[in-house]
C-alpha cells in the first residue's frame, strides 16, 4: 500500500478545492479517524490546521453534516 504525501501548506487550500465532494468527504473521515487515533503530541499543529482547512472547505460547499463529523467530539 502506497503512503500518500500531503501537498505543502501553501498549496493545501487549492488542493482541497480541487477535490470532488466525495473525495473531500472521504478525506474528512480519514482526518477525523486520524485525530481520534493519534497521539496529540505526534500530530502537531500542522495536522490540526489542515483538518480545520478541510472543515472550512466542507462548510464552504454546504456539506455541514460532514464538517460536523470531522470536528472533535470532545468539545
Amino acid at each position: 500500500m502506497l503512503e500518500e504525501t500531503a501537498p505543502p501548506p501553501e498549496n493545501w487550500d487549492e488542493h482541497l478545492k480541487s477535490l470532488s465532494d466525495r473525495d473531500l468527504a472521504d478525506f474528512a473521515k480519514d482526518y477525523r479517524w486520524l485525530d481520534v487515533e493519534a497521539d496529540t503530541k505526534r500530530t502537531g499543529p500542522e495536522f490540526h490546521r489542515r483538518r480545520e482547512a478541510i472543515i472550512a472547505e466542507l462548510e464552504r460547499r454546504g456539506m455541514h453534516s460532514v464538517a460536523q463529523s470531522c470536528r472533535r467530539s470532545a468539545a
